[in-house]
């Protein structure tokens, strides 16, 4: 495969060393393979977001798995790479800026599938579940639709071997459309919750999802889907406003974008005003914050933000004068 990658351009620039990077997959010391792999992740699939050298480098990627030219260290990562390059393609689908480079990109990935299926048949167990998610986001792209029963066959085998835990092989089914109503009674809280996720619609789902909610969620479940998921499913702030709190006094500052700051853009559809005064569930939620130690550096942007855009200081004494 002959590639012009002077023509082509990464994250930062033109790809002429991208050719440099893949060769060392195969034939570099683990320094050198390293640096290669985190040329993958920082250059050529820089934080989700594709180049032109995109495409071809998946398809180098994929020969190499294919040819099994790729030291054996680097092969979890390079399937990473494959599904993010993969959830690029769906997340960025309705992006125009990306119109010009998904459908070579979205081609590229699919022409890995084949290659990557028979790395998920063999795999030792340990590795199994891994190697299943990165499938399974490849399989998600809308030219694999029929693809996805062999692999929810395969899935289901794997998983009743035991090879990790079963809400983790759940979600993926679940990320493949499969109907996993049957389990919103399981034992398991954390099988029942990714349940509830698939079939929020579902009224046992929601009611899984809402009562979920206050506490920190059980291992397997990340308590972004479940913050996303009540925030949909709740007929507005109020319903879910306890429960929030308990999200606001015991989140990190990193849940800012998907954890209590999700919660408070939905508490503050409009900025606070002194001309409209709080209501009594976003008076009980910025308590809540205050309570929380991790939210009040002052230097932390990110926080500062969310506070900023729902019309709050971002301070905490002037947040608790402001709550009473």
């Amino acid at each position: 495969m002959t590639v012009a990658w002077s023509r082509l351009g990464h994250a930062y620039g033109r790809a002429i060393d991208t050719a440099t990077y893949l060769a060392a997959l195969e034939f570099g010391d683990a320094e050198a393979r390293e640096a290669a792999l985190d040329h993958l992740d920082m250059a050529v699939l820089h934080q989700g977001l594709p180049e032109t050298a995109t495409a071809p480098t998946v398809r180098a990627v994929t020969a190499l798995l294919a040819e099994g030219r790729a030291h054996p260290d680097t092969v979890e990562s390079l399937l990473e790479f494959l599904g993010d390059a993969a959830m690029s393609v769906i997340d960025l689908s309705d992006d125009r800026y990306f119109e010009g480079i998904l459908p070579d990109l979205a081609d590229a990935v699919a022409q890995a599938y084949p290659v990557v299926l028979p790395l998920l048949v063999a795999s030792p167990p340990d590795r199994a579940l891994f190697r299943a998610e990165n499938l399974v986001a490849i399989a998600r792209m809308r030219s694999l639709a029929d693809r996805r029963e062999e692999l929810t066959l395969l899935l289901l085998q794997w998983s009743e071997r035991g090879a990790g835990p079963q809400a983790e092989w759940l979600r993926c089914l679940g990320q493949l459309g499969v109907d996993l109503r049957d389990r919103l009674i399981d034992p398991d809280p954390a099988v029942r919750l990714l349940a509830a996720l698939v079939h929020e619609d579902d009224p046992r789902g929601r009611e899984l999802i809402l009562a979920a909610l206050a506490e920190p969620p059980p291992p397997g479940v990340h308590q972004f889907d479940l913050v996303a998921a009540a925030i949909r499913v709740a007929a507005d702030f109020d319903e879910i406003a306890t429960a929030a709190c308990q999200v606001a006094s015991r989140d990190s500052w990193a849940g800012f974008d998907d954890g209590w700051g999700a919660l408070v853009r939905f508490t503050f559809p409009k900025p606070y005003a002194t001309s409209r005064p709080l209501t009594e569930p976003q008076r009980a939620l910025v308590r809540a914050l205050v309570t929380n130690d991790e939210l009040w550096d002052p230097t932390n942007g990110s926080c500062g933000l969310v506070f900023n855009q729902a019309g709050l200081p971002h301070g905490r004494s002037a947040c608790r004068r402001l709550v009473g």
